[in-house]
């Protein structure tokens, strides 16, 4: 039976895998297959549901509630529910998987598929890469799947890089898919992406240095050249250079001549700003989910002087549940948000550290959590590097 219920794991993680990259329908659907499984298997094995990660998983959907009740079940709210369910689905489906080789069930055909979905932008890239430098002089990055959505195929990458460093057994070639995913990441030009890798590279390299302190010349030298070739790579690859150049004009154009939504750092610097004066002029905190666009496109047209914006969020995760729950429900949600850290460090587990601190990192510039792709790539990972070193003991 664990064999078997070890293959039908892999399956329904391949299908999810297929859904993220290619059909938000699928993608859906997935998760529903999830959810019988965890339910089968839960009622097969009668596993204990009363664990740190059960109760971390329930509570978005508690959580959802405080931005709820202004409006009650509204179109808008239903879907942030339906969003937010991806959390127990997939914390039961953990806790019941774990015997069955969880973390490495998930994160194997996580690194394959990360591979594959490599091949549309690497391969667009070789057929234009003079078009390629282009779109980076312009702030653009390359094609991508995940229905063009390049910030949340960033974070896509990133956890698949997390996963080479997990300590799971007859995992083959981690070392040479690190080095290749830390280049895609670097060359698709992200700067999620880019300050994602680096928290992994840097907070990696932290625990690996604490935990084998280094006793001889050559693992020291070692080290010493692993971080300098990561800065040079970072520093001389033309993608990053052009970006760079481009995100410094675009905040000095914001600077000098204000709002223009063909500049992406602009649009998010000026949504975000409008937030923040709905907050505090207009008092628009504990207003509900479903009332935070109109309050924001009705403060945006006040201050930039009659104009109008599309975007009903602001590009703040912390800012989005301050308007929507109050500012309890913001510290509520950040406490949320930060417990997994605290218990990968009463645990030893950096792993769960690192990808906290990744999707907070994303948090500040865009409401991840709000998205069906982000509240995937937020849990499915996590829940990953939080049962890796229950059957594993970290080594390198």
């Amino acid at each position: 039976m664990p064999k078997r219920a070890t293959n039908i794991l892999l399956v329904l993680a391949i299908i999810m895998l297929g859904g993220l990259l290619w059909s938000r329908a699928v993608l859906s659907i997935s998760m529903g297959l999830m959810a019988v499984y965890a339910i089968y298997s839960l009622k097969q094995n009668n596993a204990d549901l009363f664990s740190p990660l059960f109760f971390w998983c329930v509570s978005p959907l508690l959580l959802a509630f405080t931005g709820i009740y202004q409006a009650g079940f509204t179109e808008a709210n239903i879907s942030f529910l339906l969003t937010l369910m991806v959390y127990p689905i997939a914390g039961i489906t953990a806790i019941v998987a774990e015997k069955y080789a969880f973390t490495k069930t998930i994160s194997q055909p996580w690194i394959h598929a990360a591979f594959i979905a490599l091949l549309y932008p690497l391969g667009w890239f070789v057929l234009h890469a003079s078009e390629a430098f282009e779109l980076y002089g312009q702030g653009r990055t390359l094609p991508v799947f995940m229905d063009t959505d390049h910030v949340r195929f960033s974070i896509f990458l990133c956890s698949a890089l997390l996963f080479t460093l997990l300590p799971v057994r007859n995992a083959r070639y981690k070392k040479t898919s690190f080095i290749i995913l830390l280049g895609a990441i670097l060359l698709l030009a992200v700067r999620t992406g880019w300050v994602i890798s680096a928290i992994i590279v840097v907070g990696y390299g932290m625990y690996y240095l604490k935990s084998k302190p280094i006793t001889n010349r050559n693992r020291s030298r070692n080290i010493l050249i692993a971080i300098i070739a990561f800065i040079v790579m970072l520093a001389i690859t033309p993608t990053v250079q052009q970006k760079i150049r481009y995100t410094l004009y675009d905040w000095k154009t914001y600077n000098t001549k204000g709002y223009d939504s063909t500049y992406s750092d602009g649009v998010r610097r000026a949504i975000n700003t409008v937030a923040l004066k709905a907050i505090t002029e207009d008092h628009s905190t504990a207003i509900g989910w479903s009332a935070i666009p109109s309050a924001l496109q009705l403060k945006f047209t006040q201050v930039m002087n009659g104009q109008n914006t599309q975007y009903g969020w602001p590009f703040n995760q912390w800012l989005f549940w301050w308007m929507g729950s109050g500012w309890w429900g913001m510290v509520i949600f950040t406490t949320w948000l930060f417990y997994p850290a605290w218990y990968g460090y009463r645990n030893k587990n950096p792993f769960l550290i690192i990808w906290t601190l990744a999707i907070a990192v994303s948090c500040l510039v865009e409401t991840t959590i709000n998205y069906q792709y982000g509240a995937l790539l937020h849990v499915w990972p996590l829940l990953v590097c939080w049962q890796a070193t229950k059957n594993h003991r970290i080594s390198r």
